[in-house]
């Protein structure tokens, strides 16, 4: 069996990972080992980026080709925000809300 060289997280997988440690432990030791953790939040971390960006050509596409560029930025950093409330911030677990990540 060929092994694959094991990828490192983005902060997209970062940010998710800190987050369900903060505010989902629950949840977190419900994923299994910490090799199926790390699986976990590499999917989720790739799923999350490819999602970025496929939002980002869809806002940019909606505006006039001579303000697109100008547009990118605040357009991508829309996207993350519109894909973070989707795929990271979900629901806190109970008696985790006054935890500060």
């Amino acid at each position: 069996m060929r092994r694959t060289a094991v990828t490192q997280l983005s902060r997209h997988g970062k940010t998710a990972r800190e987050y369900w440690e903060t505010y989902r432990p629950q949840a977190l030791a419900e994923l299994g080992s910490p090799e199926q953790q790390a699986a976990y939040f590499l999917e989720l971390d790739l799923r999350v980026t490819e999602e970025i960006g496929r939002l980002t050509t869809e806002l940019l596409q909606q505006l006039p080709v001579g303000e697109r560029a100008a547009a990118r930025q605040a357009t991508r950093s829309q996207a993350q925000e519109l894909v973070y409330a989707e795929e990271i911030w979900l629901e806190k677990e109970p008696g985790t809300e006054h935890r500060e990540m």
